[in-house]
């Protein structure tokens, strides 16, 4: 186990606000905080759309190739199973998804992403991409790339698992 001080590490130059405060010396306050951030920046882009981050989340998450049911995105949101279930309600009354019965399990529904849905996420992607890289700028794009694979490489293993749905 490495006995490095968590201090060693450069850090940003101090100013009136961090003078004494010790917690940017944190790497998890630091990371918590910036994402509460960008968060902000990405609801307030979202917002002339109608959408907020969670809704976009769940549009995102079933763009790709996996049949997820709202069990699935609960856990790999991390929402609230009943807030899930509202959530998909709303999404589906608006015409950007539809639960299906999942033929392996009919008790569980497959989410599927409607042609509207993939609409609502082109528009929703574009401004989530304009907040980060709002939020971003300071960072060089080879920073960037880095600090992706790195949170990449923090959070492999750690996602938790989803049930295998079959079409």
């Amino acid at each position: 186990m490495s006995t490095t001080d968590h201090r060693s590490a450069p850090l940003p130059q101090p100013t009136a606000e961090t003078v004494d405060f010790p917690l940017v010396h944190r790497t998890g306050y630091l990371l918590h905080k910036a994402g509460l951030l960008l968060m902000h920046e990405a609801d307030r882009a979202l917002e002339s759309r109608g959408m907020r981050m969670r809704y976009f989340y769940v549009l995102a998450a079933l763009e790709g190739q996996i049949s997820l049911s709202q069990q699935d995105l609960s856990r790999l949101l991390n929402l609230d199973p009943t807030t899930m279930v509202a959530l998909i309600d709303e999404m589906e009354e608006a015409g950007h998804v539809e639960r299906r019965r999942n033929p392996a399990d009919r008790r569980r529904y497959i989410l599927h992403l409607t042609d509207a849905g993939r609409q609502a996420l082109a528009g929703a992607t574009r401004a989530v991409d304009d907040a980060e890289q709002g939020f971003l700028a300071a960072v060089g794009s080879a920073d960037r790339d880095r600090l992706r694979q790195i949170l990449g490489e923090l959070l492999a293993d750690r996602w938790p698992s989803v049930v295998a749905c079959e079409d």
